[in-house]
């Protein structure tokens, strides 16, 4: 029973659909037995438009508090103040829900890099990181919402630290962004913000990668699009084909053909100057044959790249071959 579970919350799709579910029906549920919660929640949201001081409340209170702890305390009242802020559930609560939707809802991005970017491309520090700035966002926010000179205080704290990092690809930059945009939702409050913001990306980012868009440019014949597959750029005269050449075919012997097709097309594209599926090929054993169309790039080291191919679709690819395959002509 437990491996039939497992093995269906192997299905990522599954999987973030209950992941989303459970979480909004945990929330939901938190918030129905403890309703103060949210009453806490809209109080410190409105804190932070009136730019109200975390270290204070109604002017009432406040002075009550003060008259209560004078009678009582002979001392330090700053510190009693300080204390009896901190244990104040109105002012704890926000914080700690802040801090826990900040992570919840930025884990299935993290398990959305994993899935989707290239092993060559991939970097656990990377994922790490995505999945702890917001927590770190969420604090910073709550330190500087009530304070300007303290905000500016501490952009100069970081700008001497002088924190770096090289981003090469495009989109783990969307990646971070993403991760930094919950983290200030999550600090300001906007709980539905941050939720919806999690799921859209990750379902918009789960579709491009999906369908492969982008993976060939698109061809235009006049003022039109075309469809028909037969026009290219002819990568030793630099101008435009009249058929589509390729100097190679690949085999792909796989048990996950969708799978296969995948991870041998990540490689394809930093290895080729252009690819296309020429067939799939189903075999009685429950293997199959995938068969690409490529144009190898001049530089490429044909062992590491059949290498590559291999490594990237570890567990569902047996064998991969290359065959030589004189361009077409018209």
């Amino acid at each position: 029973m437990l491996n039939r579970i497992y093995g269906v919350l192997n299905n990522i799709i599954i999987r973030l659909v209950v992941y989303y579910l459970a979480w909004l029906l945990a929330l939901g549920g938190i918030f129905h037995i403890f309703p103060e919660i949210l009453i806490y929640v809209s109080q410190e949201r409105e804190r932070v438009q009136g730019r109200e001081s975390f270290f204070e409340g109604e002017q009432g209170d406040l002075e009550k508090i003060k008259e209560g702890i004078a009678t009582l305390v002979e001392g330090n009242l700053t510190e009693v103040l300080l204390m009896v802020t901190f244990v104040d559930p109105a002012r704890t609560i926000p914080v700690m829900i802040a801090l826990a939707m900040a992570f919840w809802v930025t884990l299935p991005i993290t398990w959305l890099y994993r899935w989707t970017r290239p092993r060559k491309q991939y970097s656990q520090s990377f994922a790490h990181t995505l999945l702890v700035i917001p927590i770190a966002i969420s604090l910073v926010v709550f330190l500087v919402k009530d304070s300007i000179a303290l905000a500016f205080s501490l952009a100069g704290i970081v700008a001497a630290v002088r924190f770096r990092t090289s981003l090469e690809e495009p989109m783990d930059s969307v990646y971070m962004l993403m991760a930094i945009g919950i983290g200030l939702a999550a600090g300001t409050q906007l709980i539905l913000v941050a939720y919806l913001a999690s799921l859209v990306f990750v379902i918009i980012t789960l579709g491009v990668w999906k369908s492969n868009f982008g993976a060939q440019p698109q061809v235009l014949s006049g003022w039109r699009i075309d469809n028909s597959g037969k026009w290219g750029t002819d990568p030793e005269e630099g101008g435009i084909a009249t058929e589509n050449l390729y100097n190679a075919q690949i085999e792909v012997h796989t048990t996950k053909a969708n799978v296969a097709r995948k991870s041998t097309v990540q490689i394809l594209e930093s290895n080729t100057k252009r690819w296309q599926v020429a067939d799939v090929g189903e075999n009685p054993d429950g293997t199959a044959i995938v068969v690409f169309d490529v144009w190898l790039k001049k530089s490429v080291t044909l062992p590491t790249f059949i290498q590559d191919i291999k490594e990237n679709g570890r567990g569902c690819i047996s064998n991969v071959k290359l065959k030589g395959q004189e361009p077409k002509t018209v």
